[in-house]
């Protein structure tokens, strides 16, 4: 178990390494997208303001839960150093679940450049450059809970021996 562990870490650490790297070259993106990206049609002409509201309210119930994870994990983790242990048990579990706050915010761009705003040359090569930061984060984030969940057995496996 704790060798498969160890291989999605090198996996993810590769991917996420390749995609700060891509990132790193999102100046290069912006300049060479928008010549090669043609004015795209709005795919709605007459976007309805009513689901504004309702999609910005999701957003925002979405993005203050998973970032309530985070909030939730710091404070196990601060009061795990009362007890004398960095590595909770079980609580690498809010860092996964709040890795996907980059996701859901890609996807709220998409959803509001598409719907509410039509979709422009420009629009479409920052959302592509501004995709390249949001996976590296969800993966940067993701290789921290694995690395978190390896020191959390390991540390227990410490303590059994001891």
């Amino acid at each position: 178990m704790k060798n498969s562990k160890v291989k999605r870490i090198r996996w993810m650490a590769a991917l996420t390494l390749i995609l700060l790297f891509l990132s790193l070259l999102t100046p290069f993106f912006l300049r060479l997208l928008p010549p090669t990206i043609p004015n795209v049609e709005p795919m709605f002409t007459d976007p309805s303001p009513e689901w504004e509201g309702t999609i910005n309210l999701i957003y925002i119930l979405l993005v203050s839960l998973l970032n309530a994870c985070f909030f939730v994990f710091f404070v196990c983790m601060l009061r795990g150093l009362g007890r004398g242990k960095i590595f909770v048990p079980g609580n690498a579990r809010w860092l996964y679940v709040g890795a996907w706050v980059p996701i859901v915010t890609l996807l709220y761009r998409v959803v509001y450049m598409c719907l509410m705003s039509g979709c422009s040359g420009m629009a479409i090569a920052v959302l592509c450059a501004q995709s390249w930061h949001n996976l590296t984060l969800f993966l940067g984030v993701t290789l921290m809970a694995q690395l978190y969940d390896v020191a959390t057995d390991v540390s227990e496996e410490n303590q059994l021996t001891v």
